[in-house]
C-alpha cells in the first residue's frame, strides 16, 4: 500500500502479530500522524489482509524476510509467541542495525528479545495498563494511560515520542520481577471485575432486582475510584472491619453460609486483605485483631 501524502519523513512500522492490541496502538499512531505502516504479518494471510483493512495502511506480508526495512518492529503477538518471532527475525533479517524492536507484554522484559541484540538492534518492552480495543480505542480515551517501559536509554529514547505522541503516561523502569508485576495488574484489572460480578450476585441473592444490583455496583466502584485517586486505599478504607466490628463480619459470613456458601472463602480472603491495610494504618489493638484472625481463619 502506497504511503500517505507527506509521510515520506515519517518514520515506518512494521508489525508482527497485529491483533488487538497492537492494531489499537498502530490506528492511534497513523491518526496522530506520528509513523507510517510498512508491513504488517499474522498467521493467515487473511489475518493479515482484515488487519490492513481494519487499520487502512500497512502491506500484506507473506513472510518476515518479506517485510520491508522498517525504523520500528512491533511483535504484537501473543506473550508465548514472542520469543519465537524474535529468533526467526534475528535469524533472516541483517538490516535491523538501529532498529528499535519492541513487544506489548507485560509478562516478559528484553529477556525475550535477546537474539536481536546480536543484530545491532535497540530492545524496548512497552505494556500499556488498559484494556486495548482494537476497533474502539481512541486519541481522547488513551489519553494518561499508564505505559511501563524497560529498555536501554536508546530503546527508550526512540519509544517516548511514540507513547507521548498519543498521549500516553510514560513510565520507564529498570530490572523489575515481571512475575510479580505482572500479577499485580491482572490481579487489580480482573479481580476488580470479578468481585464486582461476585457482589453483583450476592445483592441479587438478597432480593434487589438485577438493575438495581448493577446501579449499586457501579455507583460503590465510581466512589470507591474517587476515593482511592484521592487518597489512596491506607487512607480512604472504611467499614466494619476497620472499625473493629466483628459482630458484622460474623453476621456477614452466617449469610453467606445460608445463601452462597461457596463463596465463604472468597469473602474470607478479601475480608483479611482489607484487615492487613487496617493493621498496617493501626486501626486496631491487638485483642481485635485476634478476634479477627479467628473469625477469618480457614
Amino acid at each position: 500500500m502506497a504511503s500517505r501524502p507527506g509521510t515520506d519523513s515519517l518514520p515506518t512500522l512494521n508489525v508482527v502479530g497485529c491483533g488487538r492490541a497492537a492494531g489499537s496502538l498502530v490506528r492511534l499512531w497513523l491518526q496522530a500522524g506520528v509513523a507510517q505502516i510498512g508491513a504488517l504479518l499474522n498467521r493467515s494471510q487473511l489475518s493479515t489482509q482484515r488487519a490492513a483493512q481494519r487499520i487502512g495502511e500497512g502491506a500484506v506480508a507473506h513472510g518476515i524476510e518479506h517485510m520491508p526495512p522498517a525504523d520500528y518492529w512491533l511483535i504484537g503477538t501473543g506473550d508465548d509467541q514472542i520469543a519465537t518471532v524474535a529468533k526467526g527475525l534475528a535469524a533472516v533479517r541483517d538490516d535491523l542495525e538501529g532498529n528499535l524492536v519492541f513487544h506489548l507484554a507485560g509478562r516478559f522484559g528484553l529477556d525475550v528479545l535477546m537474539p536481536l541484540q546480536e543484530r545491532g538492534a535497540h530492545l524496548a518492552a512497552m505494556h500499556p495498563v488498559r484494556s486495548l480495543t482494537h476497533n474502539h480505542l481512541t486519541l481522547a480515551a488513551f489519553q494518561g494511560t499508564a505505559c511501563v517501559a524497560e529498555g536501554s536509554s536508546a530503546a527508550l529514547a526512540r519509544l517516548q515520542p511514540l507513547v507521548e505522541a498519543i498521549g500516553g503516561r510514560w513510565l520507564p523502569v529498570r530490572d523489575i520481577d515481571r512475575g510479580l508485576y505482572h500479577a499485580a495488574v491482572s490481579i487489580l484489572s480482573n479481580v476488580t471485575k470479578g468481585v464486582a460480578w461476585k457482589a453483583q450476585n450476592w445483592m441479587t441473592g438478597a432480593g434487589l432486582p438485577a438493575a438495581t444490583a448493577a446501579a449499586v455496583a457501579h455507583q460503590l466502584l465510581a466512589t470507591t475510584m474517587e476515593d482511592l485517586f484521592r487518597s489512596g486505599a491506607r487512607q480512604s478504607i472504611t467499614g466494619p472491619v476497620v472499625r473493629g466490628d466483628t459482630r458484622t463480619i460474623e453476621a456477614h459470613l452466617d449469610a453467606l453460609q445460608d445463601s452462597y456458601s461457596a463463596d465463604i472463602d472468597v469473602y474470607r480472603v478479601l475480608a483479611r486483605t482489607v484487615l492487613e491495610l487496617a493493621e498496617e494504618r493501626g486501626d486496631l489493638d491487638a485483642a481485635t485483631l485476634a478476634r479477627f484472625d479467628t473469625l477469618l481463619r480457614r
